[in-house]
């Protein structure tokens, strides 16, 4: 047994080394060391558990913290007192186990030992996966923090299920398992299904270890959200152990992304330096195929309203003649309707099986389908009309359409200031015709725009469907310009998109935002063609690429039909700052509700996609 101990040493020695060269504490963390812990507001006993021993972080008190290595192997001499302890449990553990329950707390996921550490440390070096604990845990205090709300998610979730597999640092990742499975985070979930949902996870994470070598529980349980997104739970009762490997292997670059909208590469433009580099490194593997008349590149649009059905589909639609127009012979474009071909995935299988190679998706509602079917046809290249998606399978695209309506807020102030003057309140409504990132996005830059021309304006917002007499409010108000420019998924009711001044109780057109798709299609089917769309995966397969294009591309712009000379030369002098990098969120911007909202000085696309307030001079809220 004595040789026992001096290989466990060994690894322990190794582990404080490997500690130091990292510039990291060679010991085992202390829970009552750290300092958010004084700040807990309760603890709760949690009863016997089967923990995972990769869970177990630490130690609860300083104690003999300094016999133990940060992996938790033996650090102190062989002739020691502790030495011959530790060796003869590790010899009652090999014939009969660990009998009794160690002790341990629990805090933000991670168990700390109070009673049993010799205990961890034998099993560990025996190889033994899960031992049992008596769980008490600290409740953290309740802050903005992601992570923190994330664990008050999780007691939420351990509440109706009793599971603590699931580990997740960001919230609303536990309220999507729920909905993956049909459950909630307030009823009880089903006895059997708990039962089976754990049982999935511990195939799954066996299927990770064996073929990537994975065992860190956040990645695990990360990756094992993906699967269930793509593979729902029921396959786990018809699958064989082979088949989950196999789709563990089909899945793998979604699984093994970071799976953050702070590791998606955007593409927001595409000079000619990278794209003749692109074209070198291209060659180097393969040459792009050659479509011709009779053997064209098919492509499939698939909507899920029609054309006169919705704003957005229309301007949609547009884009796809303006592909016919300009590509030629060698592409041949198809739209695919959802309601006449029976939902999404038949719409999908009615594409693949014409032989489309290239689809877009232009609906962000169906974008687990389209990643379903991204994964299970590699051979297909999948396009989502999205912004922020994280899986490698699908290219999502969308336009910057915030900067042109950033550039319509400032003409819709001055507008009101030339028109109406500066005296008394003033105000500009605005109607949004959705309530997703996009729609706050877009009304942010419109309102930070207005107050770029006239700093006194207040923004009147207003939300279609749940303030069905705007209209009226508006008028009370006194508004007299408004922005109806969103493109409603669901709506081709009223105006033509635009900004308009009420005369007269008569809306006149002023002008408007709006998205020119021709221009993004084009390229993209470009890329195609010529053998550009497969770079990224060449480079790095498990980076996540968004087009996200703006005014510099000319797929998204103004059009305004009459502007006196100075008002078009302010708003050229604007466009120009904007195609040149100025972006409408630098430097200091306070919300509604008074907050300083301080970006930075280079914005990036997630800084943008994440904003989750609305700019100080809009009235109303989401």
């Amino acid at each position: 047994m004595r040789n026992d101990y001096k290989a466990a040493k060994k690894k322990a020695e190794k582990e404080v080394r490997d500690a130091v060269r990292e510039g990291r504490s060679p010991y085992l963390p202390v829970l009552d060391a750290l300092e958010e812990v004084k700040n807990a507001t309760a603890k709760r006993s949690l009863g016997l558990m089967e923990l995972p021993l990769n869970r177990i972080k630490g130690n609860k008190e300083q104690g003999r913290n300094s016999a133990f290595a940060a992996n938790f192997m033996p650090l102190l001499e062989e002739e020691t007192e502790f030495a011959i302890k530790w060796q003869q449990l590790y010899e009652s553990y090999q014939k009969e186990g660990i009998r009794d329950a160690i002790k341990v707390y629990e805090y933000m996921h991670q168990f700390y030992v109070q009673e049993g550490n010799k205990r961890v440390s034998v099993s560990k070096y025996g190889g033994t996966d899960y031992i049992l604990a008596d769980v008490t845990r600290l409740i953290p205090a309740k802050t903005d923090d992601p992570e923190v709300l994330a664990y008050y998610e999780y007691m939420d979730f351990y509440r109706v299920t009793k599971i603590f597999l699931f580990v997740f640092t960001e919230p609303g990742e536990y309220q999507r398992l729920a909905e993956l499975v049909g459950q909630n985070l307030t009823d009880v979930w089903p006895e059997d299904l708990c039962k089976e949902l754990k049982s999935a996870y511990f195939r799954f994470s066996k299927m990770l270890k064996k073929e990537y070598r994975i065992e860190d529980p956040y990645v695990v349980c990360n990756s094992f959200l993906v699967y269930l997104s793509i593979f729902p739970l029921s396959t786990f009762s018809e699958d064989t152990d082979e088949q989950i490997l196999k789709n563990v292997r089909l899945a793998r670059h979604e699984l093994l992304s970071e799976g953050t909208i702070d590791s998606v590469e955007f593409l927001d433009k595409a000079s000619e330096g990278e794209a003749s580099r692109g074209s070198i490194i291209a060659n180097l593997f393969s040459k792009p195929r050659k479509y011709t008349e009779t053997d064209p590149l098919k492509v499939g649009f698939i909507y899920n309203k029609g054309v006169d059905d919705s704003r957005w589909i229309d301007s949609h639609e547009a884009g796809r003649l303006y592909v016919n127009v300009m590509s030629g012979n060698n592409v041949k474009t198809s739209v695919y309707y959802t309601d006449k071909e029976g939902g999404i995935e038949k719409t999908i299988d009615k594409c693949i099986s014409d032989g489309c190679e290239l689809v877009f998706s232009v609906c962000a509602e169906h974008y687990s389908e389209i990643l379903k079917a991204a994964v299970m046809h590699p051979e297909v290249k999948f396009a989502s009309c999205s912004a922020g998606g994280t899986n490698p399978s699908v290219r999502c695209y969308q336009g910057k359409i915030y900067e042109s309506s950033f550039l319509i807020g400032i003409l819709a102030a001055r507008t009101q200031l030339l028109e109406y003057g500066n005296t008394g309140d003033r105000r500009i409504g605005y109607l949004a015709r959705g309530t997703e990132e996009i729609n706050r996005i877009n009304l942010n830059a419109f309102a930070i725009g207005v107050g770029m021309a006239d700093p006194e304006c207040m923004v009147s917002l207003k939300v279609e469907g749940r303030d069905t007499d705007y209209r009226e409010q508006w008028e009370k108000e006194g508004v007299k310009i408004f922005s109806d420019m969103e493109y409603s998924p669901s709506s081709n009711m009223g105006l033509r998109p635009g900004v308009y001044d009420i005369k007269d109780g008569k809306e006149v057109y002023i002008g408007t935002s709006y998205f020119n798709w021709g221009k993004y299609y084009l390229q993209i089917v470009g890329s195609v063609l010529n053998g550009m769309w497969n770079i990224n995966e060449l480079i790095d397969k498990h980076i996540a690429a968004n087009y996200w294009f703006g005014l510099a591309t000319g797929v998204v712009d103004i059009r305004v039909p009459q502007m006196d000379w100075k008002t078009e030369k302010l708003m050229n002098f604007f466009k120009d700052a904007v195609i040149g990098g100025l972006d409408p969120f630098e430097g200091e911007l306070k919300d509604n509700q008074g907050n300083i909202r301080t970006i930075g000085d280079k914005i990036s696309p997630s800084d943008v996609l994440t904003i989750d307030w609305l700019n100080e001079n809009i009235e109303g809220e989401f």
